[in-house]
């Protein structure tokens, strides 16, 4: 059977570092589980923020562009659990072990989505959780020399201003598995670390998640809902959720997995609140069946 003409002629196949990879004839290779991968390596949660109605999030494996513009997260209808380590994955590693510079927040007009760590130039950077590298290449729009990686949890992590490039795209890496060297190329003033958290393209802050004082992630879960997401709606020009013309996270908002022997009751003894708020809160009544695995807001 002729090869079709726009795909590349298979040469030969060899083991590189334990990986297998396809060479071409016009010299050019990629991993060889590569070949069919969609991108998809959380089954569960993608199946539901792309199918669900409520959600119709889309996102694909694109080894050339960052991110896009197409989810709006600071609409989402519901909370998603996610589990941010977990004892197969690998844990957690601080990409880099350094002094906060700049945080998530808006500095001067512009938002900046992500933590500026400090660093010295040859540093050595660290993936945060195992994943698959998606993009590890210049970026000519301010990020430099760009890693991102894709992870079992649902998120993606951004390493920016890189001096050196020390994976591939399509390449699976564990937590704490080096990815480059710490510089400032593209749009930055210093030697630092740009490091974005985002779920299917969307930023949100890395603090959310990690605990930088004590190099090691908050909790094992992770909800995610449209209060993270709050300053897209203020960048845009429109106001956030809670109707304030400023980006301010809620701190005191919680959640709760059902679990087994759950109800709305022991729920509401729990976190010392009522029936009837867990109801105006989820728009739910007191006869609602609870299904183990939903997430419930239990405090504004």
């Amino acid at each position: 059977m002729a090869q079709p003409k726009n795909l590349p002629v298979p040469m030969d196949t060899l083991v590189m570092n334990g990986d297998s990879i396809v060479v071409y004839v016009d010299k050019s290779w990629e991993f060889l589980d590569a070949l069919n991968f969609d991108g998809v390596l959380n089954t569960e949660l993608h199946h539901l923020v792309t199918n669900d109605t409520n959600y119709l999030y889309k996102q694909d494996w694109n080894t050339e562009m960052p991110y896009t513009y197409e989810n709006d997260l600071s609409a989402m209808p519901d909370t998603l659990w996610l589990c941010t380590v977990d004892s197969g994955d690998g844990g957690f590693c601080m990409p880099f072990d350094g002094q906060v510079m700049s945080t998530f927040k808006y500095r001067g007009r512009r938002f900046h989505h992500g933590i500026d760590i400090d660093l010295e130039e040859g540093d050595t950077l660290r993936a945060a959780f195992k994943g698959r590298v998606r993009y590890a290449k210049y970026n000519k729009s301010g990020f430099g020399n760009l890693v991102i990686i894709r992870h079992q949890n649902g998120l993606e992590t951004y390493y920016a201003h890189l001096s050196k490039l020390m994976v591939t795209p399509n390449q699976d890496v564990e937590a704490g598995e080096v990815i480059g060297l710490g510089g400032k190329t593209g749009r930055a003033t210093g030697t630092h670390l740009h490091f974005e958290v985002r779920f299917y393209h969307n930023a949100l802050d890395p603090e959310a998640i990690i605990d930088f004082k004590n190099k090691c992630v908050h909790d094992e879960n992770f909800f995610v809902h449209k209060g993270l997401f709050d300053y897209k709606a203020v960048s845009s020009g429109k106001k956030s959720s809670g109707g304030s013309t400023k980006p301010v996270a809620n701190k005191d908002v919680k959640y709760h997995k059902i679990r087994s022997g759950d109800s709305l009751y022991s729920i509401s003894r729990k976190y010392g609140t009522t029936i009837d708020k867990l109801c105006e809160l989820n728009g739910v009544t007191r006869t609602t069946i609870l299904k183990i695995g939903r997430v419930l807001q239990v405090r504004e």
